[in-house]
C-alpha cells in the first residue's frame, strides 16, 4: 500500500500540472461537451435498461413462477414494475413486447453513442489542430540556439505524434470517465434495488482493480517517455541520412547508416514491445479480476435462488449488470493507463510551450521606421549557454550606406555576428545600435523589416521560384518579383525551366546549381528592399564563373544600401569601405570606417 500511495503522488502531480496547462483550451468548447454529457447520460441509461426486457421474459415466459392465491408470485427488479401490467398477456404477446422494446433501446443507445462519438471527435479534432498550430508557432519564434540544442526528429515527433495522444488526454479520457462514471452509477442503483448483498460483494473487486490501474500506469506513463524519446530520436537520424544521401553514398556510408537506422530501430521496437507487454499484462489482470468476481457472483446468487430470495431471471440479470459494472471499472483502469500515457507526451509538448521566447519585444519598443544603414558594435560580447565565448569586446562603426568586409578564420565569431544585427540573438554584453538607437529599443517586426539576409547555405523551400522570391515581401506584386529576379540574375536560368519563375523546385531546391541558388537567394533579399544587406560568405562553394554570376548580381541588388560581408578571402571587383578582422572571437584589426554616406555602391564595386 505504501508503494502504491508513493506511485500516486509521483503520478497525480504530473498529470495535474499537465491539465491545469491545457484545459483552458477545453473550456470554449463547453456547451459541445455539455450535450456530449447528456448524451453519454443517454448511453448509460440503455446500458442500465438492456438486461430487462431478457429477465421479464425469463420470469414471465420462460420459467414462470407457480402463484396460487395464498401464496403470490414474487419477482425481484424490473419483473415486478412491468409484471402488474402483463399478467393478462399471453406469452407469445409478452414476447413480442421484449423483442420490440430490446430493438427501441438499442436503436436509442446506438444514436446517442453516435452523436457522442462525433461531438468529441469534432471537439477533439479542433483543440488539437489549435494546439499544434500555437506549438509551430511557438517553435518559430524560439530562437536558432534553441533549435541548434534540439534533435529535429523529436521537435517534429512532440508537433505530430505526441499532440495526437494529447487529444485522448483532453478529450476522450475526460469524457469516457464520465460515460463510465454514469454507467457505474446507473449499474449500481439497479443491482442495489435487486440485490444489496450481492451488490456490495461484487463492489469488493473495485478497490484490487484501482490498485492494479495504479500500479501499472505509473510504470506505462516511464516506459512510453522513454519510447517516444527514442522515436524521436530514429526520426532525427533518418531525416539528417536522408538530407545527406549524396554524401554518404559518395563515401561509402550508405549501409553504416542503414545498419545505424536498424540497430536504433531495434531499441525503438524493444522499448514499444516493452510498453504492450505492459499493457496486455494490465489487462489480462483487469480481465482475471473482474472474472473471479463474477464466478463469486454466481455461486452466492444460485443460492440465493434455491432459496427463494431471487428470481432465476432476477440472478441472470444480476450477472449481466455485474459486467456491465466491471467493464466501466475496467474502462477506468484503462484510462488512468491512457492518461499515464498521454500525461507522458503532454509534459514533452509543455516542455515546449514553456520554453521562454528570449528574443521579443522590451517594454516601451517603437517602430523603427526606415533606417539610414548605420551600424555600430560597442563593446558586444557573446557566450553561448554552454560557456564558449564566441565574441568578446568587439567593436566598430560602419556608416550608412558604406560596405563592411568582416573577415576571419571559421569560428573567428563571423557568423555569430551576423545573427546578432536582426537579433536572432542578443549579445550577451555591449550594445549594437543602428541610425544611433540600441537594437532592442525597436520592436522586432520593424527591425528585421530592415535586414535582408543572404545565408551561407542558401535555405529554399520545396515551392516555385516565385514563391521563394515572394518570401523578402509576401505582399509584392509579379511585376516587382520579376523585377527582383531580373536584377539578382535569376531571369537567365529561369527562362529555362519548363515553367519559368512558375517551376516548382524540389526539397530545398536540390536540383538548382550553387550559383543559381544563391542568386534566388540574392532576388529574395533584392525584393525586401531592405537598406541593410548581410552576406555570410556568398560567394562560398562556388566555381569561377558562378562566382562571377552571383557577384554581378551582388553588385546590382547592393546599390544604395549598407552591406556586411562575412568572407574569409580576397574576392576581385569588390572592394570594401570598412574591413573588420577578427580571430578568437575579438577585433585584431580595423581598416576605414569613415567613408562618406553619401558614396554610392556602384562607385565602390568594381
Amino acid at each position: 500500500m505504501a508503494g502504491l500511495i508513493r506511485r500516486l503522488r509521483d503520478t497525480a502531480p504530473r498529470l495535474s500540472r499537465v491539465m491545469r496547462a491545457f484545459l483552458p483550451r477545453v473550456r470554449p468548447h463547453g456547451v459541445e461537451l455539455f450535450g456530449a454529457l447528456l448524451l453519454g447520460a443517454t448511453v448509460a441509461a440503455t446500458e442500465v435498461m438492456k438486461p430487462w426486457p431478457l429477465q421479464v421474459v425469463f420470469d414471465l415466459v420462460i420459467n414462470p413462477p407457480h402463484a396460487t392465491k395464498h401464496h403470490p408470485a414474487r419477482f425481484h427488479g424490473p419483473t415486478s414494475l412491468v409484471a402488474p401490467w402483463l399478467h393478462d398477456y399471453s406469452p407469445e404477446t409478452i414476447l413480442l413486447i421484449a423483442a420490440i422494446a430490446i430493438l427501441v433501446i438499442s436503436v436509442i443507445g446506438g444514436l446517442a453513442e453516435f452523436s457522442e462519438t462525433v461531438v468529441m471527435s469534432n471537439v477533439g479534432q479542433t483543440i488539437i489542430a489549435k494546439l499544434r498550430r500555437d506549438l509551430f508557432r511557438h517553435l518559430m519564434k524560439l530562437p536558432p540556439l534553441y533549435h541548434m540544442g534540439r534533435r529535429q526528429g523529436d521537435l517534429l515527433m512532440r508537433l505530430t505524434g505526441d499532440i495526437v495522444l494529447m487529444r485522448e488526454l483532453l478529450i476522450g479520457n475526460l469524457l469516457d470517465t464520465a460515460s463510465a462514471l454514469l454507467v457505474i452509477v446507473g449499474t449500481l442503483a439497479a443491482m442495489l434495488w435487486m440485490d444489496w448483498r450481492l451488490t456490495l460483494l461484487s463492489l469488493s473487486i473495485v478497490p484490487i482493480v484501482a490498485f492494479a490501474g495504479a500500479v501499472f500506469s505509473r510504470r506505462i506513463r516511464r516506459l512510453v517517455r522513454a519510447n517516444r524519446e527514442k522515436e524521436g530520436q530514429l526520426a532525427s537520424n533518418a531525416g539528417e541520412s536522408l538530407g545527406a544521401i549524396h554524401v554518404l553514398q559518395a563515401f561509402g556510408g550508405a549501409d553504416r547508416a542503414a545498419k545505424n537506422y536498424e540497430r536504433q530501430n531495434r531499441s525503438s521496437l524493444r522499448s514499444g514491445l516493452k510498453t504492450g507487454r505492459v499493457e496486455a499484462m494490465l489487462a489480462r489482470t483487469l480481465d482475471l479480476l473482474t472474472s473471479a468476481g463474477t464466478a463469486v457472483t454466481l455461486l452466492l446468487g444460485a443460492t440465493a435462488v434455491s432459496r427463494g430470495e431471487l428470481s432465476a431471471g432476477g440472478l441472470l440479470v444480476f450477472l449481466s449488470y455485474q459486467r456491465t459494472l466491471f467493464k466501466p471499472v475496467r474502462q477506468l483502469a484503462r484510462i488512468a493507463a491512457r492518461s499515464a500515457k498521454a500525461s507522458a507526451c503532454g509534459e514533452r509538448v509543455l516542455e515546449v510551450l514553456e520554453t521562454p521566447v528570449d528574443i521579443q519585444d522590451r517594454p516601451g519598443a517603437r517602430p523603427c521606421g526606415r533606417l539610414t544603414g548605420e551600424i555600430e558594435l560597442v563593446n558586444v560580447t557573446m557566450q553561448y549557454p554552454r560557456g564558449d565565448v564566441a565574441l568578446s569586446q568587439v567593436s566598430f562603426h560602419v556608416p550608412a550606406g558604406s560596405v563592411a568586409v568582416i573577415r576571419g578564420e571559421s569560428g573567428a565569431g563571423k557568423s555569430t555576428l551576423l545573427t546578432l544585427l536582426p537579433r536572432l540573438m542578443d549579445p550577451t554584453q555591449g550594445s549594437i545600435r543602428m541610425d544611433g538607437v540600441d537594437l532592442r529599443d525597436y520592436t522586432l517586426d520593424s527591425l528585421r523589416s530592415q535586414v535582408a539576409m543572404v545565408f551561407q547555405d542558401s535555405v529554399l523551400f520545396g515551392m516555385s521560384l516565385r514563391e521563394n522570391i515572394a518570401l523578402g515581401d509576401p505582399d509584392a506584386s509579379n511585376e516587382q518579383i520579376e523585377a527582383a529576379a531580373e536584377a539578382a540574375g535569376v531571369m537567365r536560368f529561369a527562362g529555362e525551366l519548363p515553367n519559368g519563375l512558375d517551376t516548382v523546385l524540389g526539397e530545398r531546391g536540390a536540383q538548382l546549381s550553387g550559383g543559381q541558388r544563391q542568386r534566388l537567394a540574392l532576388a529574395r533579399a533584392a525584393l525586401r528592399n531592405a537598406p541593410i544587406l548581410i552576406l555570410d560568405e556568398p560567394f562560398s562553394h562556388l566555381d569561377e564563373a558562378s562566382r562571377d554570376h552571383v557577384l554581378g548580381a551582388l553588385h546590382r541588388v547592393s546599390q544604395g544600401r549598407t552591406v556586411l560581408l562575412v568572407t574569409h578571402q580576397d574576392h576581385p571587383g569588390f572592394t570594401a569601405d570598412v574591413e573588420v578582422m577578427l580571430a578568437g572571437g575579438k577585433v585584431v584589426s580595423i581598416r576605414g570606417g569613415n567613408a562618406s554616406a553619401s558614396t554610392s555602391s556602384a562607385d565602390r564595386t568594381a
